[in-house]
């Protein structure tokens, strides 16, 4: 399967996503001799620059309070928000990711005020976007918009109907790379997608 989706993926109050390998970050943090605070040290010194730029996360930002549809696009197919009925509302690529321990998260920003093993730990057992990727270099498309999704609702009287609803989504789109990707993308740019 090269598509991968993912329902109900909160952001946890926070207007930020990170994608990424969170076992890479540590060891990343570890190597650098970082504070366990990395949303201090990312947003008042040079290194949340670096981290993204080496391609140890993909921040995004401006990330609307909902539940979130997520897509993990390794296809050569056309991207699901591209399709037919779909309302893509950004589309940005330039970005580079790095899988060391085989697989990638979406994960969030509270996670980074206190990144040890432990918090990593926690981040690994609760959050569910999550695939298995070689390990290796990738370039990342980020999406984001609307898609048309199925869902299940019971009536009053006990009913199952299916409705069909427009709703937030993310979808990224990974491609492997021999070498690491040059980076070009803005990690200033909000996702703010317009329900």
């Amino acid at each position: 399967m090269s598509v991968y989706k993912f329902d109900e993926v909160l952001n946890d109050l926070m207007d930020y996503f990170i994608l990424g390998d969170p076992d890479y970050l540590l060891q990343y943090k570890i190597e650098n001799n970082l504070p366990d605070d990395l949303l201090t040290e990312f947003t008042t010194e040079e290194t949340g620059d670096q981290v993204v730029e080496e391609g140890v996360i993909v921040p995004m930002i401006g990330v609307e309070n909902y539940p979130y549809t997520v897509y993990f696009n390794l296809s050569e197919d056309i991207p699901e928000l591209l399709k037919s009925g779909n309302e893509v509302q950004h589309q940005r690529d330039g970005y580079c990711l790095k899988v060391v321990n085989g697989k990638i998260y979406l994960y969030t920003i509270p996670y980074l005020r206190d990144f040890t093993e432990t918090k990593v730990g926690l981040l690994k057992k609760y959050k569910h976007a999550v695939i298995e990727l070689p390990n290796g270099w990738y370039s990342v498309t980020i999406l984001a918009g609307l898609t048309r999704q199925q869902m299940e609702i019971k009536t009053v009287s006990g009913e199952i109907k299916q409705i069909e609803e427009m709703e937030p989504t993310f979808e990224f789109v990974l491609k492997p790379t021999v070498e690491k990707p040059d980076y070009s993308a803005d990690f200033t740019y909000p996702f703010k997608v317009e329900a």
